[in-house]
Formats: structure tokens, sequence, C-alpha cells
């Protein structure tokens, strides 16, 4: 599970430099599946996702699922905490949303250490 912060505006070419940054961190082809926001839409995005040797796909979930969309829980997950965290700055809201994205990293992680899901984890974790 990757993700990765920002300030501003989400739009076309920081999503381009968000899949430059996945493409460069792994070593195994991968397949992207993303909502359809209007960046995620773009030619621009269309062009590098073709150009990119890496990205064997490029998949927009259909409009209005959001039952479709593991995104959905993510956000449930980092929302369900934050009317009792006292974040009275932009610093403490990013530092809320890494520690609480690096919390269900180590979550989702734990669901590849099962035998029958190890497969599809780059390296193998310990089995406690």
């Amino acid at each position: 599970m990757r993700y990765q912060t920002f300030t501003g505006t989400m739009d076309q070419h920081v999503f381009v430099k968000y899949l430059k940054s996945l493409v460069r961190s792994v070593t195994k082809p991968m397949i992207i599946i993303t909502d359809g926001h209007p960046a995620h839409r773009s030619k621009l995005v269309r062009e590098y996702v073709e150009s990119e040797p890496k990205l064997l796909g490029f998949h927009l979930l259909p409009s209005y699922s959001p039952e479709l969309n593991p995104d959905e829980q993510v956000w449930n997950y980092l929302k369900e905490g934050l009317g009792k965290a006292a974040l009275k700055t932009k610093t403490n809201f990013i530092a809320y949303i890494r520690s609480r994205m690096k919390k269900l990293q180590r979550i989702v992680a734990g669901f590849f250490r099962r035998i029958d899901t190890q497969y599809a984890c780059r390296q193998r974790l310990p089995t406690n």
C-alpha cells in the first residue's frame, strides 16, 4: 500500500509525479486501479502510462461506485479519529495523516503474512 502526501491541489502533474515515484520504487510491473478523478483521466496521465513499460494496465473504476474503491475505506479509517485529534496547524494535520497511514500500512502488511497470501508480497514477511 503506497501513498504520498502533498499540499495544494491534486492535478494531472501531481498524479504523474506520484506514478513516477511509484514506478521507481518497484522492480516488477504493476497495474494501477484508480477512481475517475479528472487528474487520473487526463491526456498527460494516459500518455505517461502508455510510455511506461512497468505499467501493464491502467483501469478506472466506474463513476459513483465507492463500494468498489478500497480508497474509500482508507478515508473512513483516517477520518474515524480525526474529530478527537487536536490538529491546530497544517503541520499537525499532515503528521496525523502520515501516522495513521503508517499504521494502516502495518495492518495491510499483516494480511500478507498468511501463508496463502504471501505470493502477493515483494518479500517474505515473518509469520508471528
